[in-house]
């Protein structure tokens, strides 16, 4: 009589399910229906005349208290009210969240085996995690696009300076790490639906996470072909700092993190993601779509928030439950705006010209039959060609 199968009880039969049951249900899941459920620690096995023994001070203090049941003694995880009240009890709960937070980022990226099948939600959790770290990474890089060309190409350039890393591939250690993330989360999401969750109808709003995760994985392969894997027939000039990130503080202070003005750094060719997303966020069609699936993401991402907080892996004490779950959302929220700032800015904006477009050309290295950022696009919809010089510059759709 299960409503999630027999499987998700054959699994943890004579083991400590602790774990897995706060990770799936709602705190108030057992009051709400077992009301007269029996919880406790389980002994060690004694017999019965001396559990009946043991248990006679117990009803002893009982009594004692006029029948009620005593106190629990204040421990890691059952903290009492006052320690989740007031400045320092949100205090607290940031803390905890952020430590579990990281605490997870850190398992998964250092302290875990190469393998390991374990048949429970570690893997989901984790993979889930990591995967949010890199999306707050990711929308700050994005925010790039605010700055202008230059900044948003260098930061993608910033990625194609990492290659080395990634064991011959054409990509970097980064950006294959959360492949293999992603493909985590999707494999364990698919299969616990299957054993656990799939007889469920859709109403019941147990498949929620399953069809959010589906539409989140439609749009995770059209978002790649369109941005990482689309060949970009332009190019665009990028004067690169000499390492990764520029550390000239005159160059900090206008946040200009990967590329520089100086002149004498040599001018380099790099892809123009900058034109590519005007271009593809100059269709409605795809500004909707965009927007639409990041509604999905920040849902799919509440939703899954809210089931992981009460799990004994991250150690949040259940008093810090549903500030955490707040704050949670609420970083979420904050999230899913920035990227859905990002089409709406591009639609609405005039493109902006780069800094090292009249070196690149006078220097030969631009195409002057070709479409790209130097041309100055006009009002997001039009793409300026680049003249030649003593030409006009025409106007393409």
């Amino acid at each position: 009589d299960h409503p999630g199968g027999e499987l998700a009880i054959l699994t943890f039969a004579g083991k400590d399910a602790s774990a897995e049951f706060d990770m799936i249900h709602p705190p108030d899941v057992v009051q709400k229906y077992a009301p007269d459920a029996v919880i406790g620690v389980v002994g060690n096995g004694a017999s019965p005349a001396a559990g009946a023994v043991a248990a006679a001070p117990a009803q002893q203090s009982i009594a004692a208290a006029g029948g009620k049941q005593p106190a629990a003694p204040k421990g890691a995880l059952d903290l009492v009210d006052s320690d989740a009240e007031g400045l320092c009890g949100c205090i607290k709960s940031v803390w905890f969240m952020v430590r579990a937070f990281m605490m997870q980022i850190f398992r998964t990226i250092f302290f875990t085996g190469n393998f390991k099948f374990t048949n429970d939600r570690i893997g989901l959790t984790r993979s889930a995690f990591f995967l949010i770290f890199f999306l707050v990474v990711h929308a700050v890089g994005n925010l790039h696009v605010f700055l202008g060309p230059d900044d948003f190409n260098g930061y993608g350039y910033f990625y194609v300076r990492l290659y080395w890393t990634g064991f011959g591939f054409n990509a970097n250690i980064v950006e294959e790490y959360v492949l293999l993330a992603g493909l985590l989360h999707i494999v364990v999401g698919l299969k616990r639906t299957w054993d656990i969750s799939i007889t469920n109808t859709i109403r019941s709003g147990r498949l929620n996470m399953a069809i959010s995760g589906l539409v989140l994985l439609a749009f995770m392969s059209v978002h790649l072909f369109q941005y990482r894997l689309a060949k970009i027939g332009t190019t665009f000039p990028v004067r690169p700092p000499k390492y990764l990130i520029n550390f000239d503080l005159n160059d900090l202070l206008h946040l200009r993190l990967f590329w520089t003005q100086n002149t004498e750094v040599p001018i380099v060719m790099v892809r123009d993601i900058y034109q590519l997303e005007y271009i593809l966020f100059s269709d409605p069609l795809t500004c909707g779509f965009y927007m639409l699936s990041v509604v999905v993401f920040m849902t799919h991402g509440i939703l899954g928030w809210v089931k992981a907080v009460p799990a004994g892996a991250l150690g949040i004490p259940k008093i810090h439950h549903m500030k955490v779950n707040i704050l949670g959302c609420v970083i979420i929220g904050f999230i899913g705006f920035i990227y859905l700032v990002f089409p709406v800015f591009c639609y609405f904006s005039a493109p902006k010209h780069g800094h090292a477009c009249d070196d690149a050309l006078a220097q030969g290295l631009l195409n002057t039959n070709a479409t790209n950022t130097c041309g100055n696009l006009e009002w997001g919809h039009f793409i300026r060609e680049v003249p030649a010089p003593g030409q006009h510059s025409e106007y393409i759709r």
